[in-house]
């Protein structure tokens, strides 16, 4: 019950915002599956701003991260559990399943489930180069927010202000030497919103 009431509240705060959405790249022009990097405390709207149709996000197996899974579900998009900390091979080998055997797109918080704040973890990275599969970061702009008092600064946007999102252009990953430089790619592209 309390993940619904939560999805409704969400819908419903919604129409008291602007959401923008901006495209440095051409995101339908990629015609593979793609994985989406977003920042971990831009989590809250981002079901409003997928483009596509078959995103699942990999999520944290804690108590709050049950709670959010619960509630993405019914925006129709899925989840995988895990995490750095919690079964993170077994949420890697899911992940490389649904992006190869499904087509699906995969949504990863990479300075999720508790930071640092704004700092990638290489699993993204390894995700792209094992599937060969681009990334496409995320960034984004509020105009006017609170931020909670958390590791993330978790962004609630307040009523009446603009939500800006930016597709950044895609970064592939083609060896495993290229890892390290593309973590500093990343970062850049989402904190340049």
């Amino acid at each position: 019950m309390i993940p619904f009431v939560f999805y409704v509240f969400l819908r419903f705060y919604r129409l008291f915002l602007r959401i923008k959405i901006a495209q440095e790249y051409p995101i339908k022009s990629i015609n593979t599956p793609i994985i989406y990097a977003f920042w971990h405390e831009s989590i809250l709207f981002l079901p409003f701003v997928y483009l596509g149709n078959n995103l699942n996000i990999l999520i944290s197996t804690h108590k709050d991260g049950k709670l959010a899974s619960d509630v993405i579900r019914y925006f129709k998009m899925g989840t995988i559990g895990g995490s750095v900390n919690r079964n993170p091979k077994k949420a890697f080998l899911e992940m490389i399943r649904l992006i190869k055997t499904q087509g699906c797109d995969i949504g990863i918080t990479p300075d999720g489930p508790k930071g640092p704040r704004r700092k990638a973890k290489l699993g993204v990275l390894e995700l792209a180069y094992l599937s060969g599969y681009p990334i496409v970061p995320i960034a984004f702009e509020p105009s006017n927010a609170w931020r909670l008092n958390s590791w993330d600064k978790f962004v609630v946007p307040k009523p009446l202000s603009t939500l800006t999102f930016i597709y950044k252009e895609p970064i592939y990953v083609k060896s495993k030497e290229e890892i390290t430089e593309k973590v500093i790619e990343l970062e850049n592209k989402l904190n340049n919103a």
